[in-house]
């Protein structure tokens, strides 16, 4: 299959798929959808995905024609200094980027602790709504009666809570919290040197943190998860490594720090935006809603990596062995095969909303999917019954950053 470009258009325009987590991408992924479904970018050296079915084949992945081994490999040129501190991570293996048989072992592990159905969920509910209230009740009993969402309470309240079921001390959630952003930032983002440098030891300084955690554990167990995963034996009664407990940690604190805090801030973003907010204050049981339609409209995780195992055609499209796939998972969301009723309206109370392609598909579907729904709608609903009358100081929203696959907030000052 072959494509033809014209002057304007975003397949052909240098910087379009660099930017797509900052811009407006309504006219660039419907633009794609029907023009160049499959294609590839020069500047990133990327070819990019762009409609549902062809994103979705590529996440099942039936034939092994991808792998995930290359998804934290950082997509710009690292500055030496920075490469050499990240070195002692970049190779460390997670459920996220490895194929069979480590996969599954991975994941057996993972899902053998980590709390993955609802029933599992359930004895945390009450905890994770405690939680939720006391973040904001913190928040509403700031004097200047002013806050920004991400700093002073998304943040915050979700690493605590994660570090609750894993057993970090509260001392140790910044780390976590600029170890998760760091690691997103220095694999996805285009960053100077002295950035790239910073974000490395960040990631560097998480893992010597679950390095240590998983030592500590080791002598003296305590109730949490880390301490689960040292008695974890699989099917043939072998225990995990302290190495691979500590990239199991890893693994979980970073997916989800980062992309749980993008959730809950993007959709106050929207409900504050509009009516939203103070409907669902008089209507707290939408809020799971709300969650599903932040996840339709605008989500965390805009694009996942892949890497071609041998030549394999796509949409007609002919790809190399070897070759690094950008899936679009934002424009998978627009598609319009899932005949979605105005699908650029944040509307929490519609009743059309597609199956979201958010978190994965096949056998790297995310484990912690009804964890991130149950955290992310206590946190909505604990805010919204706290402070009905929060409002933003601003309504015109800032650039975003860029970032090739989370959409980031931007900075979301309240006042109440």
């Amino acid at each position: 299959m072959t494509t033809t470009t014209h002057s304007g258009c975003p397949a052909d325009t240098p910087g379009t798929i660099a930017r797509h987590a900052a811009g407006d991408f309504r006219t660039t992924y419907a633009h794609l959808r029907r023009e160049h479904p499959v294609y590839h970018d020069h500047d990133l050296d990327l070819w990019v995905v762009s409609r549902h079915r062809d994103i979705d084949e590529v996440l099942r992945d039936r034939h092994r024609a991808f792998t995930p081994a290359h998804s934290y490999d950082p997509i710009q040129p690292t500055d030496p200094e920075a490469a050499r501190i990240y070195s002692s991570v970049q190779d460390v293996p997670v459920a996220a980027s490895t194929d069979p048989p480590a996969h599954t072992r991975y994941r057996d592990a993972l899902t053998a602790v980590w709390p993955t159905s609802a029933i599992q969920l359930a004895p945390w509910h009450s905890h994770v709504e405690q939680r939720a209230l006391h973040a904001a009740q913190a928040l509403a009993a700031r004097p200047d009666r002013v806050g920004e969402l991400t700093a002073h309470y998304a943040r915050p309240l979700t690493a605590r809570i994660m570090s609750d079921l894993i057993g970090i001390a509260p001392e140790d959630e910044l780390c976590v919290i600029s170890g998760s952003s760091g690691m997103a930032d220095l694999l996805w983002s285009f960053q100077s040197a002295a950035d790239q440098q910073r974000c490395a030891q960040s990631v560097v300084d998480l893992w010597k943190l679950c390095t240590r955690l998983v030592a500590e554990r080791r002598g003296q167990p305590q109730d949490d998860l880390t301490t689960r995963w040292i008695s974890y034996r699989d099917d043939a009664g072998v225990p995990l490594t302290d190495a691979e407990i500590a990239s199991t940690l890893m693994e979980v604190l970073t997916t989800n720090a980062e992309t749980l805090a993008l959730l809950t801030t993007t959709t106050l973003q929207h409900l504050l935006t509009g009516s939203g907010y103070r409907h669902l204050a008089q209507h707290p049981d939408q809020a799971p809603a709300a969650i599903e339609e932040t996840l339709r409209l605008d989500p965390p995780l805009i694009g996942w990596l892949r890497t071609t195992t041998r030549p394999v055609t796509l949409a007609g499209t002919d790809l190399p062995q070897g070759a690094r796939v950008l899936l679009l998972m934002h424009s998978a969301a627009h598609d319009e095969t899932h005949g979605v009723h105005a699908t650029h309206t944040f509307d929490h109370r519609r009743g059309d909303t597609p199956p979201t392609l958010n978190f994965g598909a096949g056998i790297h579907y995310c484990p912690g999917t009804q964890y991130t729904r149950l955290v992310a709608r206590h946190a909505v609903a604990a805010l919204t019954r706290t402070l009905p009358g929060l409002t933003l100081t601003s309504q015109t929203p800032a650039p975003r950053p860029t970032n090739l696959i989370l959409r980031r907030s931007t900075r979301l000052h309240v006042t109440w």
